[in-house]
C-alpha cells in the first residue's frame, strides 16, 4: 500500500510540474499526391519519439488534407511517418527548435503512387532522397554519389530536375536558376558560378529548390506572383566549423600562366572568405572563369570580353556574421580588379543610306588598363518580429587609361574612295561612386497591413585628361583628292552628381482576399557637367577653349511619383492591377551656348498581372505594364563634348514622351519524378511616338545626330522562348528541345527618308545530359536559325543569313584516378550581301589529370586550350542599316600543365 501511495504521489506531482517545465507546441501539415495534388482522405500519420521511435501519437488525415499534432514539446525532435494504401511510406526527421511561435508547419508532404514509383524506375534510395515540402523541392546531399573532392557543380548535375551547361547556368525545373544562397543568405556575390564552383560538394546537407518570392511579398504577405527560382545550399552542421578552399596554378606556352586560390573560414554563423587571381589566359576572378560567362564589358572595363590579350589580378574577402538571436547581421565584400588588355582589330562596315552604301574598312590597335576598388557592406536589426531595418553602403574607386590608333577607307557603293582617316587618341579616366541606402519596414497589428519607407541615395564624381587627333582626307567622285581636315584636342573632364529617392508604400486588407497597396515616391538629381576641349591645331599653347567640342552644363531634376494597386488573392490565383502618376520637371543651362530650358513631363505606369497556380510544379502567369518614357537630358541637348571630326550631335528641345506597351507570360509545368520538364515564355512590347535618332550623312561621309520623335509610327520587338525536356527510359538520358523566335520592326529617319527595319530570328536547339557514376558524364547543345534582316531603304541588299552553334562536353573517369574532360565551341554562319564569306570555327579544349594524396586532394592536369588554333576573335553586328564584321586579336592555341590542391580542415562538434 505505501509503495502504491508513493507513486501515486509521485504521479500527481510529475502532472502538476510538467506544464511548468514543458512549453506547448504543435506540429501541422497537409498530405497530398506528389503528381496530381489531390488530399489523400484518411492517410495515417504516426508521431515518434526522434530518440528511440517510440510510438507517441497517431492520427488521421482530413477532408481537407490536414494533420496536427498539439500539446508537444517546443525543445523536443520527433519522427513523422505517412501511410497511405498503395502510396509508399514516407518518414520525416523534425526539430521543434524549428518552429516559429511554437508551430511547425510542414505545409505539403506528397507521397507517391507505388504503381508510379515502378513505372518511373526510381532507384528507392533516391526516392527516399527527394522530399518536396510544399513549394520546395529538398535533396539530402549524401544520398547523391559524386567523384570524390567534388563541387557543388557536380552535385546539382546529378540531382533530377537540374540541369547545369558548360558555362555553369543552372536550370532548375524547367527554369533559370537566379541566385544560390548558402544556409539562405547571399556569399561573396550572386552570381551562382562562385558559389557552386568554390564550394565543397560534401559540404553540402541539404539543397533546397524553391520559388522565391518578391522582397515585397515576403515582407507584406500580400502575393503578387513574383517568383525567382533559388537554390538555398544547407551546410552539414560539422561542416560549418573549420577551414577549406583550394589553391591552383599553373604554367603553359606561349608565356601563359595562370594561379588562384580560395579559403574559407566558417565558425557557426560567422564566415570569412578570401580569394586572389593572377592570369593571363581570361580569368578575371573567381566567378568568371569561362570567358563566355562573361558578358560583354569593353576591353576598357575590369572584365575581359574576350577582345584583346589580357593581364589580371584580381582579389577579395567577404565577412558575415549573425547575433543576438539572428536579430542582428551584417554582410560585408570587398574586391580589387586590375586590368590590361592590348590587341588589334579589323572592322569591315556598310551603311545602308537613301542615297546608296557607304563601305568601310578599319584597322585598329589599343592598349587599355583599369584599376578598380569596390566595397559594400549591409547591416540589419530585426528589433522585433514586426519591423525590420536595414542600411546597405557600397562604393567603388576606379581608374582606367586607355590608348587607340586607327587608320580607316570608306568607299561609296561603287567601290569609289570617299575619304580615308587616321586617328590616334588617350584618355586618363578615374570615377568615384557612393551609394548609401536605408530602409524601414514595419507590420503593424492586423494582418497584412504594413508601412515602409526607402530612402536611396548616390553620390558620383569623374575626372578625365587625354588627347584626340583625326585627320581625313576626302575624295571626288572621280577619286581625286578634294580636301582635307586636321582636328587635334586635348581634353579635361570634371563631373559631379547627385540622386536622392524617397519612397513610401502602405498596404491595407480591405477583404481576406483584397488588399490595397498604396505607394509614394519623391526623387531629385543634381548633376553638374564640366567637360573642355581645347583645339590644338588651331591653338598650339592650348589655352583656348573650342565650344564645338566643349560642354558645361547644370541640370536639375525633379520628381513626383504616387500610385495605388488593388491585390485580389485567393486560393491558386492572384490578380493585380494598378497606376503609377509621375511629374517631372527638368531645369536644364548650359553655359557654353547661354540656352536654358525648362520643362516638364508627366508620365503614366499602369500595370496588371494574372498568376494561377495549378499545383506547386505547375503555373501560368500574364502580365502588362505601360510606361511613359521622357526624354533624358541628353538627348533634349547632346553633350558636345562627343562631337568629332566626322560626328555632330544637335540639340531638339522640343522632344515629347514616348509610350510603352509591354506585355509577359509564362508558363511552366514539371513532373520531378519523371523528369519531365516544358513550359514557354514571351514578351511583345509597343513603342508609340518612339525618340530615336535621326542621322544626315554629307556627300563628304560626315554624320550628324539629332534625337526626334517618329510621330505617328510605333516600334514593336517581341520574343517566344519554348522548351520541353523529358528523361529517356531505359538509356537514362535528359533529353530536351526547344523553339526560339524573337524580333521586331524600328523606324527611323536617314537623310530625310524614313527606313523601316524588319529584323526576325529563328531558332531550334536540341539539349542531351547523360551520367554515370566513376565512367563518364557527357552533355551537348545544339542550336540551328535563320536571321532575316530587310531595309526599306535598301530592299535589294539581302543581309538574311542561316547559322548554327555546337556545343558538347564530355568527362571520362578511367584506371581510378583519371580523369579526360574535352569540350568544344562551334560556330557557323552563312555569307550575305554586307559578309562575302561564310564563317567558321572550332574551339576545341582538353585536359587529361590524375588525382593524388589523401582523398584525391591533388590534381595534376596537362591540358591544351583550342586545340585547332582556330580561335579568331570575330563578331557580327546588325543594328537598324548599319551592318559590321569585326575580327580581333584573342587568345589562340597554348598548353599547359597545373595542379589544383583542395584542403580542409573541420573541427569536431561534441554531440
Amino acid at each position: 500500500m505505501l509503495y502504491k501511495y508513493i507513486l501515486l504521489s509521485l504521479t500527481l506531482v510529475l502532472s502538476a510540474c510538467l506544464p511548468v517545465f514543458a512549453q506547448k507546441a504543435a506540429i501541422t501539415g497537409t498530405v497530398k499526391d506528389t503528381s496530381s495534388g489531390i488530399n489523400l482522405l484518411n492517410a495515417s500519420v504516426v508521431l515518434l519519439n526522434g530518440k528511440d521511435s517510440f510510438i507517441l501519437k497517431d492520427t488521421r488525415v482530413d477532408r481537407e488534407g490536414k494533420f496536427s499534432f498539439q500539446n508537444l514539446s517546443d525543445t523536443a525532435q520527433y519522427v513523422l511517418f505517412f501511410t497511405y494504401p498503395r502510396y509508399v511510406d514516407y518518414s520525416h526527421k523534425v526539430d521543434m527548435k524549428n518552429s516559429i511561435k511554437g508551430i511547425l508547419n510542414m505545409d505539403n508532404v506528397s507521397l507517391i503512387p507505388k504503381e508510379k514509383l515502378l513505372e518511373q524506375v526510381i532507384v528507392s534510395s533516391k526516392a527516399a532522397a527527394i522530399k518536396i515540402k510544399g513549394d520546395t523541392t529538398e535533396y539530402l546531399a549524401d544520398s547523391f554519389r559524386v567523384q570524390p573532392n567534388a563541387s557543388v557543380e557536380d552535385l546539382l548535375k546529378e540531382l533530377p530536375g537540374l540541369q547545369i551547361d558548360q558555362f555553369g547556368n543552372i536550370t532548375a525545373q524547367g527554369q533559370k536558376v537566379k541566385k544560390v544562397l548558402v544556409d539562405g543568405e547571399e556569399f561573396f556575390s550572386d552570381d551562382p558560378t562562385l558559389v557552386t564552383r568554390n564550394l565543397r560538394a560534401d559540404m553540402i546537407d541539404k539543397v533546397q529548390v524553391f520559388d522565391k518570392k518578391s522582397d515585397a511579398a515576403a515582407f507584406t504577405g500580400i502575393e503578387d506572383g513574383v517568383r525567382d527560382k533559388t537554390i538555398n545550399l544547407k551546410i552539414k552542421e560539422d561542416k560549418n566549423h573549420g577551414l577549406f578552399g583550394k589553391a591552383e596554378a599553373g604554367a603553359g606556352t606561349n608565356g601563359r600562366y595562370n594561379a588562384q586560390g580560395v579559403a574559407n573560414l566558417f565558425k557557426g554563423k560567422r564566415r570569412m572568405s578570401a580569394y586572389g587571381t593572377v592570369s593571363n589566359i581570361g580569368r578575371t576572378g573567381l566567378g568568371s572563369a569561362d570567358k563566355e560567362k562573361i558578358g560583354d564589358d569593353d576591353q576598357g572595363g575590369e572584365n575581359y570580353s574576350g577582345k584583346g590579350l589580357p593581364k589580371a589580378i584580381s582579389g577579395g574577402v567577404h565577412y558575415d556574421k549573425k547575433w543576438n538571436t539572428d536579430k542582428e547581421s551584417i554582410n560585408g565584400n570587398y574586391k580589387l580588379n586590375l586590368l590590361d588588355v592590348e590587341g588589334e582589330e579589323v572592322t569591315n562596315s556598310q551603311n545602308n543610306i537613301p542615297t546608296g552604301l557607304i563601305l568601310s574598312n578599319a584597322n585598329s590597335n589599343f592598349n587599355n588598363s583599369s584599376v578598380s576598388h569596390k566595397a559594400n557592406a549591409k547591416y540589419i536589426l530585426k528589433s522585433d518580429t514586426t519591423s525590420t531595418f536595414t542600411v546597405f553602403a557600397d562604393g567603388t574607386i576606379s581608374n582606367s587609361k586607355n590608348s587607340n590608333n586607327s587608320r580607316t577607307n570608306n568607299l561609296r557603293g561603287d567601290n569609289t574612295r570617299l575619304y580615308d582617316n587616321t586617328s590616334s587618341g588617350f584618355n586618363d579616366y578615374d570615377i568615384n561612386t557612393l551609394n548609401l541606402n536605408l530602409s524601414w519596414e514595419k507590420k503593424l497589428k492586423k494582418y497584412g497591413r504594413t508601412i515602409s519607407v526607402y530612402s536611396r541615395n548616390n553620390f558620383s564624381s569623374d575626372a578625365s585628361k587625354g588627347e584626340s587627333r583625326s585627320n581625313s582626307n576626302f575624295f571626288d567622285i572621280n577619286n581625286n583628292p578634294d580636301s582635307s581636315a586636321l582636328l587635334h584636342l586635348r581634353r579635361i573632364m570634371n563631373d559631379d552628381w547627385r540622386t536622392l529617392s524617397l519612397n513610401v508604400n502602405y498596404t491595407e486588407p480591405l477583404t481576406s482576399k483584397l488588399s490595397l497597396i498604396v505607394n509614394y515616391t519623391f526623387n531629385n538629381e543634381d548633376n553638374r557637367d564640366d567637360k573642355r576641349s581645347f583645339n590644338l591645331a588651331d591653338h598650339p599653347s592650348g589655352d583656348v577653349i573650342d565650344t564645338a567640342f566643349s560642354t558645361k552644363m547644370n541640370a536639375t531634376v525633379w520628381g513626383n511619383q504616387a500610385g495605388a494597386a488593388l491585390n485580389y488573392a485567393f486560393k491558386k490565383m492572384t490578380v493585380k492591377i494598378g497606376n503609377n502618376v509621375k511629374r517631372i520637371t527638368m531645369d536644364i543651362e548650359d553655359n557654353y551656348t547661354l540656352l536654358q530650358l525648362n520643362r516638364s513631363f508627366t508620365n503614366w505606369y499602369p500595370s496588371a498581372s494574372f498568376n494561377y497556380k495549378f499545383s506547386n510544379y505547375k503555373a501560368i502567369n500574364i502580365s502588362y505594364n505601360g510606361s511613359s518614357q521622357n526624354p533624358a537630358r541628353n538627348q533634349l541637348m547632346p553633350f558636345r563634348y562627343n562631337n568629332s571630326q566626322l560626328t555632330t550631335y544637335e540639340t531638339n528641345t522640343h522632344l515629347e514622351n514616348s509610350f510603352n506597351n509591354s506585355f509577359n507570360g509564362y508558363f511552366y509545368a514539371s513532373k520531378i519524378v519523371t523528369n519531365v520538364y516544358y513550359g514557354a515564355n514571351f514578351n511583345y512590347t509597343l513603342t508609340s511616338n518612339p525618340i530615336t535618332q535621326s542621322i544626315l550623312v554629307n556627300p563628304s561621309g560626315a554624320y550628324t545626330y539629332r534625337f526626334v520623335n517618329m510621330d505617328g509610327y510605333t516600334n514593336n520587338n517581341y520574343y517566344l522562348n519554348t522548351y520541353y525536356s523529358k528523361k529517356i527510359k531505359g538509356v537514362d538520358i535528359q533529353t530536351g528541345v526547344g523553339l526560339n523566335f524573337s524580333g521586331g520592326t524600328s523606324y527611323s529617319p536617314i537623310n530625310n527618308e524614313i527606313n523601316k527595319l524588319n529584323y526576325n530570328t529563328s531558332a531550334f536547339a536540341v539539349e542531351l545530359h547523360k551520367t554515370k557514376f566513376k565512367s563518364y558524364s557527357f552533355y551537348l547543345l545544339a542550336q540551328i536559325g535563320y536571321t532575316i534582316n530587310k531595309s526599306s531603304l535598301q530592299p535589294e541588299t539581302k543581309n538574311n543569313y542561316l547559322f548554327t552553334t555546337v556545343n558538347p562536353s564530355l568527362d571520362v573517369y578511367f584506371l581510378k584516378k583519371f580523369q579526360l574532360h574535352t569540350d568544344a565551341v562551334y560556330l557557323w554562319q552563312e555569307k550575305t550581301q554586307a559578309f562575302a564569306n561564310d564563317f567558321n570555327r572550332t574551339i576545341w579544349n582538353a585536359w587529361i589529370g590524375r588525382n593524388l594524396l589523401k582523398n584525391d586532394q591533388l590534381t595534376v592536369k596537362i591540358s591544351c586550350n583550342d586545340i585547332l588554333n582556330q580561335n579568331n576573335g570575330y563578331e557580327r553586328t546588325a543594328t537598324n542599316t548599319f551592318f559590321s564584321e569585326n575580327r580581333y586579336s584573342t587568345i589562340r592555341r597554348f598548353f599547359m600543365i597545373g595542379a589544383t590542391w583542395s584542403f580542409t580542415k573541420f573541427n569536431n562538434l561534441k554531440q
